[in-house]
């Protein structure tokens, strides 16, 4: 497979500091690879490079002759004056001109004959076909299916991009790119201010995704599931990994081990090579000696393995006396003004136990910890903490650090240790010399949540509560941590968008859902596989059947408002029509919400699809194109299937409205 990006021997600097040197990859057809390595080794920098955004001092880049580039920065630059939908569509400008200039050739055909006629309908054809490739049939269909896949609805389309939140802007920027489908993406951090639902399926579209892709991500989840190879960027160079990211973490401890191994031993050689040439240089064995030291002389020396400073959290120390119960939500509600973020919500967290806090953007999950913390007051209910718990808190806005003081003065007047000491604590938290004078409001993101993390460590609290701990933290860093909390002895409660960190240190995932918190044992890959399966089995027989899973693995009973309920791992499904005087619980009727939502979702865009469908089959234009029959055929037969599906739909809509009225 032909090579889409060629970069040669690329060297950066800034003003006089080396980023990185001799730096080359090449990147195939329809490759996809991450980029990755420590926070400002110039991941970024490098992207910027490739693209044409920012210029380097040495090296060059090729690029296949019909590529163009799509480019997800960080921070995301759209205008606020437009609507969402018209600002998606602003990307097709070009396709749209195109479309034009095919409709002028059309009207020219009528007017020209002989060698002009054949002219023309060379350029039509290769006007078609053009139009073709940048997906100028389906631009409309394609913008509203990846709006929806990242969570946009319906009447988002038509507001102002003004009105969105920045995280939102950061997604329509992330909307702009992927509608294209451009031959080659660079995409940095494209999970940034998505939730699970939408991380999830912008997995499954970038998997599918027709042209190559270089990846920045801290995601290894993410990276496991996109990717095929990685490249590790070091200040020396760049290195190419023809694998995932979990296969390269483990080649690459193997080769650094090696590595470390072959540069002792030939130290040791040299050591004991130079010993010998000091003791026999002048004695009988002098000629020896010389000989040795013109091998010496002619060895290649190998460099000793690239020592990375990794952050050391050491091993926890805790205060408190442990307690059974550690936190009780009773009939938590909160919200602001008349609107209610969320009611009654009622759970029990006990000692020693690991908890991921999951729900959608903006459900409330960082409210929930503000108000065990007692930042916030709620509404109804409250919340209470065992007599003998110490809360820490971890605050993904890092409202706790100062940003007039240093950041050795952060640390003094915050505990009561001396110099000497906070130097040692912030030393092991990589902050070395000069970092430790920085101001607060100087320092990365990256910066900020290392010295939060010293602070939740330096509180001693024997019940941590997280809120994105991972955001800005390089891969090592998080694995650092991730073997820190292992080893913690007290009881975690964690909001996180980090699958991977969740799948390590989660024992129980607490869903915060529009009718309540759900309790469902194990880590996230189990959370995943039983909704999945209650989804499958959902849908399964036009909703004659619900299965109903209870049960907990801490021990925690229905509460008395049914508001927090565990999910056992395999109970069978229980017929409705085989008890139909048993009231449906409180979850059985959240299920059946979310799937009519589901089934409304699903009409909508079928009934869009039908007509766009019926539109481009009843327009004479689109039986113009040489070629036009192949994808006409596909349309009609994709018409057959939604017409056939809409019927079922309405039904099993119909059906489900039933059951939740009686309900």
């Amino acid at each position: 497979m032909a090579n889409i990006i060629e970069a040669k021997n690329i060297t950066k600097y800034y003003d006089d500091t080396l980023i990185f040197e001799q730096v080359s990859l090449t990147l195939r057809e329809k490759e996809k690879a991450a980029l990755i390595g420590a926070n400002g080794v110039g991941k970024t920098t490098l992207l910027n490079c490739l693209s044409g955004r920012d210029r380097y001092y040495e090296g060059s880049v090729k690029f296949a002759s019909y590529t163009s580039i799509g480019f997800l920065e960080q921070t995301q630059d759209v205008r606020d004056d437009v609507t969402l939908l018209a600002s998606v569509m602003e990307v097709f400008t070009d396709i749209f001109a195109l479309r034009l200039r095919i409709g002028e050739m059309e009207a020219e055909m009528s007017r020209v004959e002989g060698k002009a006629l054949e002219e023309l309908l060379l350029r039509y054809g290769n006007a078609q076909d053009q139009y073709e490739r940048a997906g100028g049939f389906a631009s409309e269909t394609q913008v509203r299916r990846v709006l929806h896949g990242l969570g946009f609805r319906a009447e988002h389309l038509e507001r102002q991009v003004g009105s969105f939140s920045g995280g939102e802007k950061t997604r329509i920027g992330l909307a702009r790119i992927l509608v294209r489908e451009y031959p080659l993406l660079f995409l940095d951090e494209p999970t940034n201010h998505l939730d699970l639902d939408a991380v999830e399926w912008l997995e499954d579209y970038l998997k599918d995704y027709p042209g190559a892709l270089l990846i920045i991500s801290h995601d290894r989840y993410f990276l496991d599931k996109v990717t095929e190879t990685t490249f590790d960027l070091k200040m020396s160079g760049i290195k190419r990994y023809d694998c995932g990211y979990s296969r390269y973490a483990l080649l690459k401890e193997e080769e650094d081990k090696a590595q470390l191994r072959a540069y002792e031993k030939q130290q040791k050689e040299i050591k004991e090579t130079e010993e010998y040439i000091a003791r026999f240089r002048a004695g009988i064995k002098s000629r020896q000696a010389r000989g040795r030291q013109t091998r010496l002389d002619r060895l290649e020396r190998l460099e000793r393995p690239e020592r990375r400073r990794d952050m050391r959290m050491g091993k926890a120390v805790l205060q408190g006396d442990r307690g059974e119960k550690v936190l009780v939500l009773d009939q938590l509600s909160f919200g602001y003004g008349d609107e209610h973020l969320f009611s009654r919500l009622d759970a029990d967290i006990r000692f020693g136990e690991r908890i991921a806090l999951l729900g959608a953007n903006g459900a409330g999950k960082t409210t929930i910890l503000k108000l065990i913390m007692g930042q916030l007051k709620p509404k109804e209910g409250g919340t209470y903490l065992g007599p003998s718990v110490k809360p820490a808190y971890f605050d993904q806005e890092h409202r706790s650090l100062h940003g007039e003081r240093t950041v050795l003065e952060e640390i003094l007047y915050s505990y009561e240790i001396d110099v000497g000491e906070a130097k040692t604590q912030l030393a092991r938290y990589l902050f070395f010399a000069l970092d430790i004078e920085k101001r607060i409001s100087s320092l990365s993101g990256g910066e900020r949540g290392r010295l939060s993390l010293l602070k939740l460590t330096l509180d001693k609290g024997n019940f941590l509560l997280l809120d994105e701990p991972t955001n800005h933290l390089d891969i090592q860093t998080r694995e650092n941590m991730e073997a820190y909390l292992e080893d913690y002895p007290g009881t975690l409660l964690m909001v996180s968008h980090d699958r991977y960190f969740i799948d390590t240190l989660a024992d129980r995932v607490l869903e915060l859902t529009p009718d309540g918190l759900i309790s469902y044992p194990g880590n996230y890959t189990d959370y995943r596989e039983r909704k999945a399966r209650m989804e499958k089995q959902g849908r399964r027989g036009a909703f004659q059947s619900i299965r109903t899973e209870t049960g907990a693995a801490s021990g925690e009973k229905h509460s008395r408002h049914g508001e927090s309920q565990n999910v056992a791992t395999d109970q069978a499904p229980q017929d409705i029509a085989d008890s139909p005087k048993k009231p449906l619980d409180r979850y059985a009727k959240a299920r059946l919400r979310q799937l009519l939502q589901a089934l409304e979702e699903e009409i909508a865009d079928l009934e869009d699809k039908e007509a766009l469908a019926v539109e481009t089959l009843g327009n004479p234009d689109a039986y113009g194109a040489d070629d036009a029959h192949v994808a006409l055929r596909e349309l009609q037969e994709q018409l057959l299937s939604i017409q056939a599906r809409l019927p079922e739909a309405y039904r099993e809509w119909e059906e489900a409205g039933r059951q939740l009225e009686e309900a």
